[in-house]
């Protein structure tokens, strides 16, 4: 369940910028970076996805989505001689909306940007773009775009509720600046390359930690349970969707021809026909009415109740899914950083038995190059005494690499068991809101029938 964009490297990482994270990208001297223990609100929206032609020097069709954010913070309501407006408050700043329209490699930037700065935090995934409809050339139409624009509103939402990355400069610019093409040109050219960074990851990636964290071995349980049980209602629910589909246009159907009978009925009133039960027929064709229009609205009902769970639902079970995912690259990225201390460490500790080996006479090579040496007249001590000080030489330098190494690994930790932790309160927030709305739109649905069908049974009684 892997999403192709949740995985982005990270640049290498010093002990220095693991802990100044949370100061990193605060160059603006506004008010609210300056109180950074001011919590401000910042509320996305993304809506009105439009298919654009190609400009910009691109020569195909994309989509642009309009953006549009709240916040009562000062720095997105300055002028542009940098002041904020004295005469506005916090209330009258939260009735601005600030619009911008990006399309998704915007989102992709901004992601990748996010992902190489903040190298502890959890990034939010993007919906992934090689999908389905790119191939079968079906990305413009109005069920994609709508759902994409559910996914990039999520991972919006998740940006805007982490404390760090929501008070990125990248972030703000993203979002209000309105000179963006110039600026992700300056951004793009900025970002380091990783190849590194992927190096070290395949080496790394049939490893495991020797001794691991029980704290860490209870979140892969817990969420590895999650992820199981978030599969299951993502396929339970497509099923339930595609049943509801036919239900729908069962009853579009039946109440198509319901309206067929009525017309019928009422034709063969207006000619004149069986004149002794002509008040019979017409009580029959308001009958049917009434009926009809019962059951097109239940054929409505069901279609809006579905178009919810298949739009916005499921959208937010996959999205959920590639966020666990996000999280799991940051435990493996903690992971990796613990494996490069403790493959250090072996390689010290062997450094160190070679060396003693060597100081209590035993040599340090095997018996064929030892005769070699002797043979081509080298000297034994005097090979073993230099042997002895480059070990020495290497062993004071692996000391001081497994040392960072040690601080890097225990801080990587630190920094990922608070993001954990972040990454549990937004899910706890998340399923509690959409099962909420999950609720409240089967509740809607089954309220508007029984009010319709009761009117119906009083009626043709």
């Amino acid at each position: 369940m892997a999403d192709s964009n949740t995985g982005t490297q990270r640049s290498s990482y010093d002990v220095d910028t693991i802990l100044n994270t949370k100061n990193h990208d605060k160059t603006d001297s506004s008010a609210t970076e300056t109180d950074q223990n001011t919590k401000y609100i910042l509320e996305i929206r993304v809506s009105d996805p439009q298919k654009k032609s190609g400009d910009h020097g691109t020569t195909g069709a994309y989509v642009s989505y309009q953006i549009s954010t709240k916040t009562n913070n000062p720095s997105y309501h300055k002028r542009k001689d940098n002041s904020t407006p004295l005469a506005e408050n916090s209330k009258l700043m939260m009735e601005k909306i600030i619009v911008v329209h990006r399309r998704y490699s915007d989102l992709l930037l901004l992601q990748e940007i996010l992902a190489n700065d903040y190298a502890t935090c959890i990034i939010p995934p993007l919906p992934d773009k090689k999908v389905f409809q790119y191939i079968a050339g079906d990305r413009f139409s109005q069920r994609f775009t709508q759902k994409r624009c559910r996914s990039l509103q999520n991972f919006l939402r998740r940006i805007a509720f982490h404390p760090i990355l929501s008070q990125s400069n990248v972030l703000k610019m993203f979002l209000m600046s309105d000179d963006w093409e110039s600026y992700r040109k300056n951004l793009a050219d900025a970002l380091p390359s990783n190849k590194d960074e992927v190096t070290d990851t395949f080496m790394n990636a049939f490893k495991s930690v020797h001794i691991q964290n029980e704290a860490f071995v209870e979140i892969k349980d817990k969420n590895d349970k999650l992820d199981h049980t978030i599969t299951k209602l993502d396929k339970i629910f497509h099923k339930i969707v595609k049943k509801n589909d036919t239900i729908a246009e069962d009853y579009s159907k039946l109440g198509t021809n319901l309206q067929d009978l009525k017309e019928l009925v009422s034709n063969n009133n207006n000619i004149g026909k069986y004149e002794a039960n002509s008040e019979d027929d017409q009580q029959l064709s308001k009958d049917l009415k009434i009926f009809t229009d019962g059951i097109i609205q239940l054929s409505y009902g069901l279609s809006d109740l579905n178009k919810y769970l298949d739009y916005e639902y499921l959208v937010d079970l996959k999205d959920l899914e590639h966020y666990i995912d996000s999280m799991r690259q940051l435990v493996k990225l903690k992971d990796q950083k613990q494996i490069d201390y403790e493959e250090l460490n072996e390689y010290l500790a062997k450094s160190v038995k070679t060396r003693d080996n060597l100081i209590s006479g035993y040599g340090g090579n095997n018996f064929f190059t030892n005769k070699i040496e002797e043979f081509t007249g080298i000297n034994q001590e005097s090979s073993r005494r230099e042997k002895i000080s480059k070990l020495e030489s290497k062993i004071s330098s692996l000391n001081i690499e497994l040392e960072s190494a040690k601080k890097i690994a225990d801080a990587f930790e630190k920094e990922t068991l608070k993001e954990v932790n972040l990454f549990e309160e937004t899910k706890t927030h998340e399923l509690k809101g959409s099962l909420g709305n999950l609720a409240d739109h089967h509740i809607k649905f089954y309220e508007k029938m029984l009010e319709t069908w009761t009117d119906i049974d009083s009626n043709l009684k």
